[in-house]
């Protein structure tokens, strides 16, 4: 010690004149307490205090030492009152132990001493007594002041350590802050005799409220408030400092109206530190003391120290309780996704042992958990390949996880127990520590079986779609709900004029340009509707030619209902359209013909009827003449009939037919009949008539007549003369057959296909041997298919031309569905 202070003292005098002590300890103390100070600064436990709190209260101290020597000249008495004590419990609250407190004191003796020996020494003394009886007097104080300090210190310490004690006891047991607050407010209460009342308010946010309070129960503000700044505990908060008022029920500071309506004096306030934050304010009140002591100030302080590491505690185990609480809760969520995923989830830890196997794996496999090494993964969960064979382990998605590999869109499949086949696909990753080290490897597996299967039916369904679309002898078009192309055929992209490549993708708009304004609202109505559109007729130019279309339009359904989109099947009723124009012209042509029949003919007719029936009257007409004439009669006659049953023959076109009434007839008689008339209309033209077999039948005779007559007429008019005309009837079991031939010029192949047609000639151009308006072979043809027959035409240029008529022996009229459209 003696060597700390030879070391630390400045050497110097402070004049020639001999000091006694006292004066020598006021005149050099600042000088003593650098030194000290200097000295002081050597030891740990006084490096970290700041200049004001290592001082403390030396000077004080020092002065009283001084009057207390002193007095050995003056004779009075003088003491250090408490400040040797004050002193110590400073040192207390500054956390020095006992020794610490004892080493200060030793150091600022032998300062002292030091100093003052040099002064006597520099000055010669010359008075030793009296040095020695103030040495004598200093060191009797010293040694008071230093026992003082030591008791002071030792009854706050083991005070203190009572007090906290019994607050760790109070806090033991439960970690709620709402419970063992009041516990810890009541131990302080008790540990200070002038303490009846204490307060503990914790911050939240930018304000202050009170948590707990033992003393001021039924004086209400049991939740007093006091933001940061404002107020006493708002200020001490603010300070991050102790403060103390001697009259808080006066004091305009103090807010809280339960310190204020009992009379509460002396309020001290501490606040509650934590990382440099603080957390919270404690206060304790008296009502029968103004101020408290040295030792209760730093009682509380240490209390509230205890009480802030118990709340700070409360409040880590409340937030690590809370954490493992939503922990359990995250593993207990994890374990149901991963059971209840839809999703095979596999997982293995770094040595290859599996400790996931969750219920859709074990659906997916067939099995659940197998305590299997990976090596044997692949024979144990039946895994193979897409082409079915055995799928080796170190192969297996989650083996190559293991190996740092990231697998993805897996495809692999699994035999199960009952020998059914699934398809799996996935991926497979290693799952790493925060330090990047391998902790296993996870795989997450889907059942690809009903899809693919789904995927292969959706693939043959639209293979066939595209074969129907290929195929169909109409239009096909399906459009999505915005009206976008999906599918088309040929036929709908040759009537619009495009490539079936332009149209999948693309609006209606984009492809049919204005066309498709007659179009799209149809479509929209049937999306919103949903009902379907039949019947829509339109027309669309084509290589120069206007086509027609019609459409029908229907609403494309998903299994649930809904409406996905549109589809179109359009027919091309560009021929039908021609067939209506040629009706339509056809009947122009009945009405004109209906006319002239009418107008022209019958009239000329009647007057031939009523000329040869007068001639017949006549008396004295030579037998030839009269033959002759009734021939005319008979002929006029059948014209007439002719004519009303080819008016009748018209009428029925527009229902449908030719009229017949089949009755019994002989085919020979027949012919044989219309050979006369021909010969009488065609003198020096030979007609032959070959028949062999039975020819009775049920036809309609008259009409029969008509068709031979016109077959024999056309004939005649288109064969040389000179040339014969050949009537040939052929017998067969339930049929007939008439073949009539000519020879001369074949009639051009061009005609033969509309040889029957009406208004046709069998030759080219506007000559022709007869004035007839081209009806006779065509009334032929109809009256065949009225009795259930045919007509044919055979013509080449080396056998001439042959009509071959076949007949039922019994006629049923055959309604003519053809006939309207000629």
């Amino acid at each position: 010690m003696r060597d700390v202070a030879s070391r630390m003292v400045k050497h110097g005098t402070v004049g020639t004149e001999q000091l006694h002590l006292g004066s020598f300890i006021r005149a050099q103390r600042s000088r003593i307490l650098d030194d000290w100070e200097g000295a002081v600064r050597q030891l740990p436990y006084a490096q970290g205090l700041s200049r004001p709190r290592l001082l403390d209260h030396l000077p004080d101290l020092l002065d009283r030492i001084a009057n207390v020597v002193e007095t050995v000249h003056t004779g009075g008495e003088s003491s250090l009152d408490e400040m040797p004590e004050v002193h110590a419990l400073e040192r207390l609250d500054s956390g020095y132990d006992l020794d610490e407190v004892a080493e200060e004191y030793a150091l600022l003796r032998a300062c002292i001493l030091q100093l003052y020996g040099e002064h006597l020494a520099s000055v010669g003394a010359s008075s030793l007594g009296v040095a020695m009886r103030e040495m004598v007097s200093f060191n009797r104080t010293f040694d008071e002041a230093v026992s003082a300090a030591v008791s002071r210190y030792t009854r706050a310490r083991e005070r203190t350590l009572v007090a906290l004690d019994r607050i760790s006891e109070a806090a033991l047991g439960t970690e709620e802050l709402d419970v063992f607050l009041p516990k810890l407010l009541r131990v302080m209460l008790e540990t200070t005799e002038a303490v009846d009342s204490v307060t503990l308010l914790l911050r939240e946010d930018d304000v202050l409220r009170m948590r707990a309070s033992v003393g001021l129960e039924g004086a209400g503000d049991r939740d007093f408030r006091e933001r940061l700044g404002e107020g006493f505990s708002g200020h001490i908060a603010a300070e991050q400092r102790p403060f103390e008022v001697r009259s808080a029920a006066t004091d305009p500071r103090v807010r809280c109206e339960a310190l204020r309506s009992r009379g509460t004096r002396a309020l001290y306030g501490v606040p509650l530190m934590y990382g440099g934050e603080v957390i919270g304010v404690a206060q304790m009140g008296s009502r029968t003391t103004f101020e408290f002591s040295n030792e209760d100030k730093l009682l509380f302080r240490a209390m509230v120290s205890r009480v802030t590491a118990l709340i700070v505690q409360a409040g880590l185990a409340a937030r690590e309780h809370a954490a493992r609480v939503e922990a359990e809760e995250g593993r207990q969520l994890l374990q149901l996704l991963i059971e209840q995923s839809s999703d095979a989830i596999v997982m293995a830890d770094a040595r290859g042992v599996l400790r996931v196997f969750n219920s859709a794996a074990a659906r997916m496999h067939g099995f659940g958990l197998k305590d299997v090494p990976p090596s044997e993964w692949g024979e144990a969960y039946g895994l193979l390949t897409l082409d079915e064979r055995p799928l080796h382990s170190e192969d297996t998605p989650l083996l190559r996880a293991l190996r740092n590999e990231v697998v993805t869109e897996a495809r692999w499949k699994v035999r199960h127990v009952d020998g059914s086949v699934r398809t799996l696909s996935g991926t497979a990753s290693p799952l790493r520590r925060p330090d990047g080290s391998l902790a296993g490897a996870v795989l997450n597996a889907r059942d690809e079986t009903e899809r693919l299967r789904r995927e292969q039916e959706r693939l043959e369904t639209l293979a066939l779609l595209d074969a129907l679309l290929a195929t169909a002898p109409v239009g096909l078009a399906f459009l999505d709900r915005e009206l976008r192309y999906v599918r088309v055929n040929e036929m709908v992209a040759a009537a619009h004029g495009h490539p079936v490549e332009a149209f999948p993708g693309r609006t209606l708009t984009e492809v049919l340009g204005d066309e498709a304004a007659c179009i799209e609202p149809l479509l929209r109505r049937v999306l919103e509707t949903g009902e379907m559109l039949k019947g829509h007729e339109f027309e669309v130019p084509s290589s120069g030619v206007l086509a027609h279309w019609v459409g029908d339009y229907f609403p494309v359904r998903a299994p649930d209902g809904r409406v996905l989109g549109v589809g179109c099947v359009v027919s091309d009723i560009t021929e039908r359209k021609q067939q209506e124009e040629r009706m339509r012209q056809t009947a122009e042509f009945r009405e004109r013909f209906l006319g002239i029949v009418s107008h022209d003919l019958r009239n000329p007719l009647n007057a031939i009827l009523l000329s040869a029936s007068a001639l017949l009257k006549l008396d004295g007409m030579p037998s030839g003449h009269v033959q002759r004439v009734r021939r005319i009669v008979t002929s006029a006659e059948r014209m007439g009939r002719m004519i009303g049953e080819l008016l009748d023959f018209t009428r029925g076109r527009l229902g449908g037919g030719i009229p017949i009434q089949p009755r019994a007839a002989q085919l020979r008689h027949l012919c044989q009949q219309v050979l006369e008339e021909l010969e009488s209309s065609h003198p020096g033209r030979r007609l032959r008539l070959s028949a062999e077999g039975d020819f009775q039948g049920v036809w309609d005779a008259d009409r029969l007549v008509q068709l031979l007559g016109n077959l024999g007429k056309n004939a005649l008019d288109y064969s040389p003369p000179g040339t014969p005309v050949d009537f040939v009837l052929h017998a067969e079991a339930d049929a007939v057959r008439v073949e009539v031939h000519n020879e001369g010029p074949p009639i051009p192949a061009r005609l033969l296909p509309e040889i029957f047609e009406p208004f046709r000639r069998a030759v080219s151009g506007e000559a022709s041997p007869s004035s007839g308006l081209g009806l006779g072979l065509f009334i032929v043809q109809r009256i065949a298919q009225a009795h259930g027959g045919s007509v044919e035409v055979r013509s080449t240029e080396e056998a001439g031309t042959t009509f071959t008529l076949r007949l039922p022996r019994r006629a049923r009229q055959v309604p003519e569905s053809s006939g309207a459209r000629h």
